[in-house]
């Protein structure tokens, strides 16, 4: 049975799983060199479907009105890509597998490279969530075949989301989320045999607090962008 990428559901479903898998290999020490990089192969494979299902938007990147949010948008896209490339050329250095095959040399600045774009690739994807939130909501709502979501469920989701950036900021700190997106290093380690789930719950609030702050930005940004056209 063939899956069909262009249809709500399927997109979805990539999507998230993409941000799980991102947030998974961070579990390095709970799972393992091995299976740390089957994650990584299937990352690099979901992100290239990921790509191919939005290469109308890069093509109509000439078309159209420059809004902030679509600049911005542009912006990310291009630093994400960058650090999604500098983590794949990094991989081949740093991966047990083909240096068992490949005589590649062990050069101890892949591994700063590979550390500071993981960080920087999992915020900027948060970050493309939030920038494209939108554009999430509408496939939503064409999966569930409904032109808007009832006003209970939007104010739910409103006062979730802000109670879990409330914690973000925190979790950030405790996952050392913030000290690596400035390069530097931190003491933060998890203790895998202590526990595991709070681990996943902390990125999720940290990745949650970026995605929901940046989109509140730009809703601000757009708002005064439309008002000072309206005043032209």
């Amino acid at each position: 049975m063939s899956v069909h990428w262009t249809r709500p559901l399927p997109r979805l479903m990539l999507d998230g799983l993409l941000l799980a898998l991102l947030v998974l290999a961070f579990a390095y020490w709970w799972l393992g060199n091995g299976v740390h990089e089957i994650v990584g192969s299937a990352l690099l494979l979901l992100v290239l479907r990921h790509v191919a299902n939005n290469l109308f938007w890069w093509k109509s990147l000439s078309k159209g009105k420059w809004t902030p949010q679509r600049l911005f948008n542009l912006v990310l896209g291009l630093l994400l890509a960058i650090a999604l490339l500098a983590l794949l050329i990094s991989s081949v250095f740093l991966s047990h597998t083909l240096t068992m095959i490949l005589p590649l040399p062990r050069v101890f600045v892949m591994q700063e490279i590979h550390w500071f774009s993981a960080y920087w690739a999992i915020a900027l994807s948060a970050m493309h969530v939030g920038v494209n939130w939108n554009r999430i909501l509408a496939l939503a709502l064409r999966f569930v075949a409904k032109r808007d979501f009832p006003g209970w469920l939007k104010m739910t989701g409103w006062v979730t989301a802000m109670a879990i950036s409330a914690q973000a900021a925190r979790s950030g700190m405790i996952v050392g989320l913030w000290d690596r997106l400035a390069f530097q290093y931190s003491l933060a380690m998890w203790d895998f045999n202590q526990s595991v789930l709070p681990f996943f719950l902390h990125w999720a609030s940290a990745l949650i607090g970026l995605a929901f702050g940046l989109n509140l930005i730009l809703r601000g940004v757009e708002t005064l962008h439309a008002r000072r056209d309206l005043a032209l």
